[in-house]
């Protein structure tokens, strides 16, 4: 069993805390968060004892911990503990800018830790059965595609967290938030003919609110680099159901990933759906795979068998998110 701690106990710890529960890889030994109470309320759900400094980590022989932190410190909180040896499993965004990521990634390779990001959704159902269908090349190649991911956040979503909503703690809103994990999704499903290769965009915030001061809505054109152009549009603006699309137009066939399953229309017009397990309420985006993907971190560690969250293969999400950021219709280049 390796041992392991969480950093961070809000919102987003709980899917972590669960899937750390007797876990079969893993025992839970310590959790940290700088509000005390928050931390002692997932010891007692989840286990491990309630620290309020991750630095009390460093010498209590981790394998490994979970960086469940605001945006902003990931860059340091990662490369400290990289620093004591300690491998690491970071909630998205693995940073808010490139340049940082690309440092957290050559710590990770000097070190010789591995480093995971949390894109659970790289193994939802619908999304592993879309790469294998691309793969194979069953219905040709990729020809276009679209993103879509239609939420709403406002309100207490961003007063809850003093962080969100704030270019300086969270880096941004609806695209390096919620939009990541979907356009992640564009890079991981197309990383067989080499994934996105460069981009040109806008965002803006739109609602006239003093909520937050991040871009509550992003467009873009996506270059792909075998050739296809794939158009995404997200927004935190909408107020009815959460909306979470990929569709990629093949040669020979339409495939759409949403969290329901995966639906196929074949050319000569037969639809085949692939149903999946849905998730409802408040936070049902998060997906039904953060249990697996941290399973298979645990077993990278293990047996060394390559993660399929791994760090280097984050990087291109980041700077995704900063070309749509930063180009104001200017073609960015996207780095890998």
């Amino acid at each position: 069993m390796l041992r392991t701690a969480v950093i961070g106990c809000g919102a987003v710890s709980r899917n972590h805390g669960k899937a750390l529960k007797n876990n079969r890889y893993a025992t839970l030994e310590y959790c940290v968060d700088i509000i005390p109470e928050r931390a002692k309320a997932f010891s007692e759900t989840y286990g491990g004892i309630p620290l309020t400094d991750y630095r009390e980590l460093f010498d209590k022989n981790l394998d490994a911990v979970h960086v469940i932190t605001p945006h902003n410190t990931h860059p340091q909180i990662v490369m400290d503990l990289l620093d004591h040896g300690i491998n690491v499993f970071c909630e998205k965004p693995l940073a808010i800018t490139v340049n940082e990521a690309k440092q957290m990634i050559r710590k990770s390779e000097e070190t010789g830790k591995l480093l995971g990001v949390c894109f659970q959704n790289r193994l939802n159902k619908a999304t592993q059965e879309a790469k294998e269908i691309l793969e194979s090349g069953k219905y040709g190649k990729i020809v276009s595609g679209m993103v879509l991911v239609t939420w709403d956040r406002g309100g207490k979503y961003y007063s809850e967290s003093p962080w969100r909503g704030k270019y300086s703690g969270e880096g941004g809103g609806c695209i390096i938030n919620q939009s990541i994990h979907t356009l992640d999704m564009l890079d991981y499903l197309s990383s067989y003919c080499g994934g996105v290769e460069s981009l040109s965009g806008f965002d803006g915030k739109l609602r006239q609110t003093d909520d937050y001061e991040v871009e509550d809505a992003g467009m873009a054109l996506i270059n792909l680099s075998c050739g296809a152009q794939v158009v995404a549009f997200c927004t935190n603006c909408y107020k009815g159901s959460k909306v979470c699309d990929l569709e990629l137009r093949l040669e020979h066939a339409v495939i759409t990933v949403r969290q329901s399953g995966l639906t196929i229309v074949e050319e000569d017009g037969n639809t085949v759906f692939h149903p999946a397990t849905v998730l409802t309420g408040e936070k049902s985006e998060w997906g039904v795979s953060h249990g697996l993907l941290i399973d298979r971190f645990y077993e990278a560690l293990i047996d060394g068998t390559p993660f399929v969250g791994d760090c280097h293969t984050a990087l291109a999400a980041v700077s995704i998110v900063n070309a749509i950021q930063h180009s104001k219709g200017r073609l960015i280049k996207v780095e890998r």
